[in-house]
């Protein structure tokens, strides 16, 4: 037995080292800064003008095992819709990609994924197999008051930690055709530090909002949300909609209700909210719809405000929806 082992050690061992070697000093001596130019370049090139302009950056790149890369300070600018107004940033601090070789002998590919970013973690895998793709992302402890558009949307700080998971199907690998499911849950939601003002003219009074529930189903590229609601000691939210899948997320068209009501105990809690939000009890409008014509325009009969929110999911308009009693219809 011993001088079996020994005759094919040669004949199997001598091909795998130098395999090993092969694959160990061109992972060492792989040109990654070019790969990085050509990356960033080929990602910026695509940009189209009308559309969510966007600019990729990258400061590091480098090898992460033998067949993935790690990059570090990567930056995703999109430009604002409004004329002179700076673009929005999404910051990842470090990411690694990690191709599997042995799908790749058969055609398939592989790729999983690790970010560290907004305070918290993002990991998954994208698979190619022959024409359809499939994704499958899990999000850890996000900080959403670092999720610089989130916030430059609503203007005042945010506080919150997301996690939750996000699994697609995309047939010919469109993401119009996808098909899945979105689970996602922020705890401890607050709005508002008393300090940043709302359009400049209004400080807001920290919100408790709670945990936030989003869960949505996607069939043929149109994603339906099936629950969104929360209900924290100052304020309560629903919502329903749909967002219709484009391959450019920033793409995708939003067609989102959604509605709130600051309840009494938080009216009640100061005579700044008092003011803001008109005494418990009151009929009279406060300084939050006075302020803004479309917020008293969006004030319903049941105490509610509703705003539909709708276009492209990079740079969506708010349209006032009050005037109205009961709760959102349902969605076909």
């Amino acid at each position: 037995m011993k001088e079996r082992v020994l005759k094919y050690a040669g004949v199997v061992g001598y091909p795998l080292f130098y395999m090993i070697c092969l694959m160990l000093f061109a992972s060492l001596t792989f040109p990654y800064d070019k790969l990085k130019e050509r990356i960033v370049a080929s990602f910026n090139v695509q940009s189209r003008p009308g559309s969510s302009q966007q600019e990729l950056q990258i400061d590091d790149m480098g090898g992460y095992w033998v067949s993935g890369v790690r990059m570090k300070g990567v930056r995703l600018l999109t430009a604002s819709a409004e004329p002179g107004k700076a673009p929005s940033k999404i910051e990842i601090d470090e990411a690694s990609v990690r191709y599997s070789i042995l799908p790749l002998l058969i055609g398939n590919s592989d790729m999983n994924f690790d970010l560290d970013a907004f305070g918290g973690t993002v990991s998954g895998s994208y698979d190619v197999q022959g024409k359809d793709k499939s994704v499958d992302v899990t999000l850890e402890s996000i900080d959403i008051g670092k999720v610089a558009p989130l916030v430059q949307v609503l203007g005042v700080p945010l506080e919150g930690r997301l996690g939750g998971t996000v699994r697609l199907v995309m047939p010919e690998g469109k993401a119009s055709k996808a098909t899945g499911v979105v689970s996602l849950e922020a705890k401890d939601v607050a709005v508002g530090d008393g300090k940043a003002k709302i359009k400049g003219t209004l400080a807001l009074p920290r919100v408790d909002v709670g945990a936030i529930t989003l869960a949505a189903d996607a069939k043929d590229g149109v994603l339906k949300l099936t629950k969104l609601v929360a209900g924290g000691r100052d304020v309560e939210v629903q919502g329903d909609g749909r967002i219709t899948m484009r391959e450019l997320a920033t793409d995708s068209l939003c067609d989102v209700q959604l509605r709130f009501k600051i309840n009494d105990a938080y009216k009640g809690k100061s005579d700044i909210t008092k003011s803001l939000f008109g005494t418990p009890g009151s009929t009279g409008p406060g300084l939050f719809e006075i302020a803004d014509p479309k917020v008293k325009a969006s004030k319903r009969s049941d105490g509610y405000y509703g705003w539909s929110i709708r276009g492209p999911l990079g740079s969506p308009d708010f349209f006032p929806a009050g005037n109205a009693a009961g709760g959102f219809g349902p969605v076909k």
